[in-house]
Parts: structure tokens; sequence; C-alpha cells
């Protein structure tokens, strides 16, 4: 009864929030999927599953209703055709009884469910996207503080062992002093998730900041930064780290020059470098120092070759048989399954070839629009949204949850969405002048 009352809660909410404006909207259904993992945990009911959706569903019925001016109305038809075919192409296969229809359904919803956010992003202009940085530096703050806690007092007093949150159990390769210890979680599914999210809420983060002239706000940024950088070392993910480390250079070299206070930044760097040094269970990327440890985890992730994949499933293995995160109570019907470490394929299971093309379409056209307009206010942040796309595409064949994982593939959709149409314009339609002969005569 309360996970179904959360949901409808969340359905409220976020469709309340929506109404009153966007950033609200898409910052409520944010909170929600940065609970999403803790209340599935300790929730022992079905409903406890279906919260997020119900909290994305309030989200886009709200946005449905609201009007539209002629620049959001244009850019949304240049968004439109991919959208429908990322959507429709998985909705056709729905008619295909490759699985159980329960499985199809919920592999149709993990294909399909975050596909709208690219439409959001399409909507979101300069005062929007401020107000959704700031909301999510306040989320990144206190996710913090739960990641800290489970360091003081241990992950299972915050996570109970049972079948959804296995995964999180099975993360204790944090060593230090010989002793295997857990990534930490937070508030999210598993820590990949945790790392992930802050990584991509970078982006926002940093372009907010180079915006604002207010002394408190910036050293609020400038927290919520720190607080995500942290957060990626305490979840242990190695390969967040160096996406983490990557964006940070690439703002400190290319872009600290534009607006951002570079001897603030500076000092975030250093002060974050020195707490990882300081402290063995940030360490765990130091690994990749090791040869053999990459090799291993290359060849752990990149276990399946695309083409046999397509030659073997050109239509792929049915929605939910590829890969998809099917709940534990649905997992009895589930006829098949094959599951690859690697997004791609995972599509390729999932959706068979068409889909992969679809996609990968997608993805050239987003990353060949044009570059953000240098007089943009929002210049550095369009930038590092555009990087870090082009890095989660590039990486997507080294595991799964791009295109699925709660809710960072929410935010990764609404970047493609908001760079894809970062220089398009509305062309207005002005009657076309008269000669001056002409018109002199016409008025005599």
């Amino acid at each position: 009864m309360i996970a179904i009352g959360l949901c409808g809660a969340a359905f409220i909410g976020c469709f309340v929030a929506t109404r009153q404006a966007l950033w609200a909207g898409i910052a409520a259904s944010l909170a929600v999927g940065y609970l999403y993992g803790i209340i599935r945990a300790n929730l022992a009911n079905p409903a406890a599953q279906f919260v997020y959706d119900a909290a994305i569903a309030g989200v886009f019925l709200a946005a449905l209703a609201q009007r539209l001016d002629s620049a959001q109305r244009w850019r949304l038809r240049r968004l439109m055709p991919w959208v429908i075919c990322l959507i429709g192409w998985p909705t056709m296969l729905l008619l295909v009884p490759s699985q159980n229809p329960w499985i199809q359904l919920v592999g149709w919803r993990g294909n399909v469910l975050f596909v709208p956010f690219i439409l959001l992003g399409g909507l979101l202009d300069e005062n929007t996207m401020r107000r959704l940085a700031r909301s999510i530096g306040w989320l990144n703050l206190a996710v913090l503080l739960v990641a800290f806690a489970e360091v003081i007092w241990g992950v299972p007093r915050f996570y109970p062992f049972n079948a959804v949150d296995a995964i999180i159990y099975k993360s204790t390769d944090v060593t230090f002093n010989g002793v295997n210890h857990y990534r930490i979680p937070a508030t999210f599914t598993h820590s990949a998730a945790y790392a992930t999210c802050m990584v991509a809420s970078i982006p926002l983060l940093v372009g907010a900041l180079s915006l604002t002239r207010l002394r408190g706000e910036r050293w609020f940024l400038l927290g919520a930064v720190g607080a995500s950088a942290i957060g990626v070392f305490l979840a242990a993910s190695r390969s967040e780290a160096v996406v983490l480390i990557t964006i940070v250079m690439v703002t400190t070299v290319a872009l600290g020059g534009r607006r951002i206070p570079r001897m603030a930044w500076v000092v975030l760097i250093i002060v974050i470098a020195a707490i990882v040094a300081a402290t063995p269970r940030l360490q765990r990327f130091f690994t990749l120092a090791n040869p053999e440890v990459v090799t291993a985890r290359l060849h752990s992730s990149v276990n399946g070759s695309i083409i046999d994949l397509i030659e073997e499933y050109p239509l792929g293995n049915g929605l939910g048989g590829g890969g998809t995160s099917i709940p534990y109570f649905l997992k009895p019907l589930l006829h098949d399954p094959v599951a690859v470490e690697n997004e791609y394929g995972r599509i390729v299971l999932e959706q068979g070839l068409p889909g992969l093309l679809i996609w990968l379409g997608f993805m050239f056209w987003v990353l060949i629009r044009s570059a953000p307009d240098r007089n943009d206010p929002w210049y550095v942040g369009r930038w590092l949204a555009r990087l870090f796309c082009l890095i989660s595409f590039a990486t997507a064949p080294l595991g799964t949850g791009l295109l699925n994982a709660i809710p960072q593939t929410a935010l990764t959709l609404m970047y493609c969405g908001w760079i894809a149409t970062s220089r398009q314009r509305p062309r207005l339609r002005t009657a076309p002048r008269r000669p001056a002969a002409r018109a002199v005569a016409a008025s005599s």
C-alpha cells in the first residue's frame, strides 16, 4: 500500500510541479530518480519498481498541456522525426511474439521510457537550465550526505539484502588495509548509477557557474561540483573517474578562461585531489595503472561480437530478452535470455539491426549539429554537454546502462535535445518588398 501511495504521490507531485514550470517538473522527477534505488530496496512490493515511471508520466502529461512559443515549436519539429522513430520501432516489435507479453511490455518500457526527454531538452531555455542546475546542485549535496552516512554506519543499514539490490552486495572490491569494502551507492540502485549521475550533472553545474556573478551562488555551485566529484570516487567507478577527470581537464585548459572563476576552480581541484590522495577508500581508480586490470576489464565488458549478434539475432531476441532490467517477480517468464556487457549489443538483442541503426543515426546527427555560438551564455555548458554525450556514446560498448539507467539516461537524452537545437532559430516570414516605383504608383 505504501508503494502504491508513493507512485501516486510521485505522479501528482511531478505533474503539479511541471504545470508550474518545466524546470521544476524535471527537477522533481530527477529527485524521484535519485531516491528510486533506496525506495525500491526498502519496499518489498512490486509497485515500488514503478515509482520513477509514475514521476516521469506526470512530467510528460503536464508538458503536453503547456503552451509553446514559436521558437519551441520549431525546435520540436527538428527533434520529432527522431523521437517517432526511436519510439515507433520498439512499439512495432511488440507485435512480434518473441517473448512473454509481460516481458515484452517491460522491455518496451526500458527502450522508450526516456526518449521523450529528448523533446524536453529542446524546450529548455537559458533561465530554465540555470534553475535546473541549482536544483541538481542541492540534490548532489544531499546524496553526498547519505553517502557519508553509509561510509560511517555501513551500506547494510540503508540497503537490506534482497533480490533487487544484490548487485550492491557483490560490489565489495574496494580494498585497503587488507579489508574489502562496499562501493557506495548513496540513494541509487547501485554504485555505478551514483557515479554516472554525478558525472552527468557536471556540465549543468559548470555551465551555471560560468553564468553567475553572485558570490554566494558561485560558492554553492563550486561546492556542488566538489560534492559530485567526491561522489564519483566514493562510488569507486573507474570508468566514470576517467570521464570526470577528462571533463575537468577540458574545462580547465580549453574553457577555463570563459567566465569561470579560474582561481577558485584551481583551488577546488587541488582540494579534491588532496582528499583523494589522503583517503584510500577513494583510490580504486588507481588500479587502471595496472595493464592486466585494464585488459581483464575490457575483456569482461566487450564480451560479445556485434557482428555475431546481428547474424544470430537480426531482429533481436525480443524486447526484454537482451539485458533490460526485468523485475525479479517476472524473471521466470523470460525465455532464452541473452545478455552482454555492451550497450550496442543490448540494443541489437532487444531491437535488432534496425533499432541499432536508428540509435546510431540519432547519435551521429546530434554530434554533427552546429557548435554552440560563442555569444551564447551557455557556451561552456553546451560544450561540456556535447563532450559528455560524445564520451558516453564512445564508451557504450564497455557496459550497459547508457539508454536505460535511472536517472542518468534522462539527463543524457535531455542534453541531446538541448545541444541539437542550440543554434536553431525559426525563420521569420516577411512579406516581399515591392519596388519603390510600384509602391508609389500603388499609393497614388
